[in-house]
């Protein structure tokens, strides 16, 4: 596989972009954006992605997952001035990457691609561990509730409340400065037994587009009201311009979420 840099018989006049659906483990990085002295995906990923193109390349993403967030389904694009066939950045990537980190598929794209502008909708995965009997395996999966108790019920009644659009002020983080707060979520599903085990509850949210910690802050109020510290129709009170987030519930840990897909299209529509 080529890797280092450029010779002049290398040298291609044209940009070739490179589209990749992405994997990876959150447990060891500092979320996916770049950030001075800390390890990230996205440096992981132009990392190799140099070593391959023969020059410094620019991953942009559909989503900048938080530190510890997992993802099966994250979109990343680049462009490079090497050309690759998509099956040798796929297989050659893997060359030049850490265990935790992998690809999954690889496209060719326009130059100059950003996924995040593509982006039709996301679908993300909660997952809770009921009971004390925690399982060591989940530690860095599932959020494990332990001796707390929750509804299934009242959790599934609630999170109906949800789906639709509405303006989401009081789920996203204080940090988060965004102007428009609307938001619409097809679904919030409450899974019990997920993946044939009895002891995990997953919440499995699809959606337009999300806020910083949105559904991390979802899954925690909809544990506040699983466990009776809220009600299911406190949710209503939850959603509109005037709502607080101090009524909402805690922002769930980041290890129980996961990135499972991100639906590309919009560009295709808005050419349409």
């Amino acid at each position: 596989m080529p890797a280092g840099p450029l010779s002049p018989g290398d040298t291609d006049t044209e940009l070739h972009g490179v589209r990749l659906v992405v994997a990876y483990d959150g447990t060891d990085f500092c979320g996916f954006q770049k950030q001075a002295g800390q390890r990230t995906v996205q440096e992981d990923l132009e990392r190799a992605a140099a070593q391959m193109a023969g020059h410094p390349v620019q991953i942009k993403a559909a989503s900048r997952t938080d530190s510890g967030v997992h993802a099966l389904g994250q979109v990343v694009a680049f462009d490079s001035r090497r050309a690759i066939p998509a099956r040798g950045w796929m297989l050659g990537l893997h060359a030049h990457l850490p265990d935790d980190v992998r690809v999954q598929s690889a496209s060719a794209c326009a130059p100059g691609y950003n996924p995040r502008f593509d982006s039709l909708g996301k679908r993300y995965r909660y997952l809770l561990q009921l009971g004390e009997a925690k399982n060591p395996l989940l530690r860095h999966r599932a959020w494990q509730l332990g001796h707390i108790r929750v509804n299934p019920e009242r959790m599934r009644e609630a999170a109906q409340h949800l789906e639709g659009t509405h303006d989401f002020v009081a789920f996203r983080s204080a940090d988060d400065e965004r102007e428009s707060t609307v938001r619409t979520l097809w679904s919030v599903a409450v899974l019990e037994g997920f993946a044939d085990d009895p002891s995990l509850l997953a919440l499995v949210v699809h959606g337009n587009a999300f806020m910083k910690n949105m559904v991390r802050i979802i899954a925690g109020t909809l544990v506040a009201v699983g466990r009776g510290r809220l009600k299911p129709n406190d949710m209503l009170g939850l959603l509109g311009p005037g709502a607080d987030r101090a009524g909402a519930g805690d922002t769930a840990p980041a290890h129980g979420l996961t990135l499972l897909e991100v639906e590309l299209g919009r560009l295709a529509l808005q050419n349409a």
